[in-house]
């Protein structure tokens, strides 16, 4: 009889599995990821952007500029109010997922100021890296 409970118990009890460093965080802590840029002249770069990603900004500010980057914003602020200290092209990369890496190279080759790579095929990922006006380098993927 003592077997018959112990084995309820052990079904009845779930014994919490051993944690790890990735499972420390519950799963809706994280909403959603953005990146911001400095740019020298946000004219230039709402334009450039705009282009790019071929739509408006959803957030324009008269030293910040956002648009919505599947479901993050990609913002771009102006160096001089917000970065003072950040040097042209470096620090994060900023990098986005895309359906068609053809139809983004040949829409970033459009924009004038783009210094645009050819497409780079890796096992399992292929690259394009674009550099705006500022010098800032974003790349684009497709697995």
């Amino acid at each position: 009889m003592i077997r018959a409970w112990l084995l309820v118990l052990m079904l009845l009890v779930q014994v919490p599995e051993p944690s790890s460093a990735q499972d420390t965080h519950r799963p809706d802590l994280f909403v959603r990821m953005g990146a911001y840029i400095a740019s020298d002249d946000l004219a230039r770069s709402e334009e450039f952007y705009s282009k790019l990603f071929g739509r408006a900004p959803v957030v324009r500010l008269e030293a910040f500029v956002a648009f919505d980057v599947g479901g993050g914003w990609f913002a771009v602020v102006s160096r001089a109010h917000y970065a003072a200290d950040a040097v042209p092209g470096s620090g994060a990369v900023p990098y986005v997922e895309v359906l068609d890496l053809e139809e983004m190279r040949d829409r970033a080759v459009r924009i004038s100021g783009a210094d645009v790579s050819d497409i780079i095929v890796e096992p399992g990922i292929s690259l394009l890296k674009v550099i705006d006006p500022d010098g800032q380098l974003i790349e684009f993927y497709a697995l």
